[in-house]
């Protein structure tokens, strides 16, 4: 590990803390502090021990950790349901994919990784202090230069036919874009909508039967996260269900 980039902390108890190494820098925690060198110094994988005995271990961030603690200009899309999307989406590398709105870049992160540097993510948001968040959370987990930022409404955007290979919507009223969309998605590709609640899901379906826009209803999901605290040897472990409750609807995009 080097100055500069980031690490990851976790203490005995599961808790995490992300921080980015510096020169001279330190941890300090509520029962003694460590050392920015000693963490560079124990590397990936490796323990270190507080004065006071706490005891950590040392990672690099995963991307669901990185999401769950970036700095947030909007709710952002939970790790659960983002790379829930990205498999409703079908995405694999090389495609193209058009995103509104961009909120915290999120799922722009999960997007761009799943469709890698040879493919393309074209992230629309008409917020520019949203926008911005956006791309200052992706410069600073992994930029891989495939990220085309827009600040506009997209609504009004004149897209290219027949472009892009999936659309993701994460925003409050996803219907008033869709005959913008519709046009430039693929035949027989898939629309996903990332909404929070099933008032707004029913609103979207009947735009779209009243817009009579070329789209078959795949599945409407609710991705539930369950986590368990397993600690031996209670014979009964405790467990919590753990996230954010949304619903994803995946459209398959029919001919005209």
């Amino acid at each position: 590990m080097t100055f500069g980039e980031l690490a990851l902390l976790q203490d005995s108890r599961g808790r995490t803390y992300l921080f980015r190494l510096q020169e001279g820098g330190a941890f300090h925690y509520h029962r003694g502090f460590i050392r920015h060198e000693a963490i560079q110094a124990a590397g990936p994988g490796g323990r270190l021990v507080t004065p006071h005995g706490e005891v950590f271990t040392v990672h690099r961030p995963s991307l669901e950790d990185y999401v769950l603690k970036m700095p947030r200009a909007a709710t952002p899309t939970y790790p659960k349901d983002a790379i829930t999307l990205c498999l409703l989406l079908d995405l694999a590398p090389g495609m193209r994919v058009l995103e509104a709105g961009s909120g915290s870049g999120g799922l722009t992160l999960f997007l761009a990784r799943a469709v890698g540097p040879s493919g393309e993510v074209h992230s629309y948001e008409n917020r520019p202090r949203h926008l911005a968040q956006a791309q200052h959370n992706l410069r600073a987990f992994e930029d891989w230069g495939n990220v085309t930022w827009v600040e506009a409404d997209l609504a009004q955007a004149e897209l290219p036919l027949d472009f892009f290979d999936a659309v993701a919507l994460d925003m409050m009223e996803p219907w008033k874009v869709l005959p913008a969309v519709t046009p430039a998605l693929k035949v027989d590709r898939f629309l996903a909508c990332y909404l929070p609640n099933l008032t707004q899901v029913l609103t979207l379906l009947q735009s779209i039967e009243a817009q009579k826009l070329p789209y078959l209803l795949e599945r409407t999901l609710e991705v539930l996260h369950r986590e368990w605290e397993i600690r031996p040897p209670v014979a009964h472990p405790r467990f919590q269900q753990v996230g954010h409750t949304a619903f994803l609807v995946q459209l398959r995009r029919l001919k005209d």
